[in-house]
């Protein structure tokens, strides 16, 4: 079993395409909903999803809540466009073939998909996480595969936008199976939601906490 994850705050703009694109997979959708002010919500129901909620705490609560209702593998996936939603079944394969964390590596940025800022922070991420851990991860993407093994092995903790780093550090200090697919990144439909800065710090911190940790 598969559950495909979406975590969502305000997502209106862009929920309803995301969920036409995935429906046809067959795979259960689940959308974990930060209490949104805005029609994401009634969208989902309208689309026939299952809705649950978290505290509003982050992406990284919504995963963490999602992976204790689902119980099985999960994939998630930012619902805002920037991910090529068709190689949804590409993880799950990897997933069935035993990995345990399918990372979507951004290894190509669709046209104004990110201002330089965010590129450049991108890459110095990626150099640090492999200066630290000693292998090259986007340690950023917000497109993951997760089996229910490394769920309940890695015991998951962040609750912001540490979460992915925490997710590639821990599968690298513990020997995880991983796989990356080369994905293309696109823009934004809605606002964003990660500060560059405070967030960016909130990464490294992240990176640093379970490097040292035991």
């Amino acid at each position: 079993m598969v559950t495909i994850v979406l975590p969502t705050k305000n997502e209106e703009k862009s929920l309803g395409r995301t969920l036409d694109a995935i429906k046809g997979f067959g795979y259960r959708i689940l959308v974990v909903d930060a209490h949104s002010t805005d029609k994401t919500v009634e969208i989902a129901h309208a689309k026939g999803t299952e809705v649950i909620y978290d505290h509003g705490k982050g992406k990284g609560e919504a995963l963490i809540t999602a992976s204790k209702y689902a119980n099985d593998d999960v994939i998630y996936v930012d619902p805002d466009m920037t991910y090529p939603l068709e190689k949804i079944p590409e993880f799950v394969k990897a997933l069935k073939q035993g990995y345990d964390v399918v990372t979507g590596d951004r290894v190509a940025f669709g046209k104004e998909s990110l201002p330089m800022t965010l590129r450049l922070g991108d890459k110095i991420s990626r150099s640090l996480f492999k200066l630290i851990y000693g292998t090259a991860v986007d340690n950023l993407s917000g497109f993951r595969g997760l089996s229910k093994r490394a769920i309940e092995k890695m015991k998951l903790k962040e609750e912001g936008f540490g979460i992915e780093a925490e997710i590639s550090a821990k599968a690298v200090k513990m020997g995880l199976r991983m796989k990356d697919i080369s994905i293309t990144y696109q823009p934004r439909v809605g606002e964003a939601k990660f500060r560059p800065v405070t967030d960016g710090l909130i990464v490294l911190k992240t990176m640093l906490k379970y490097k040292l940790s035991n």
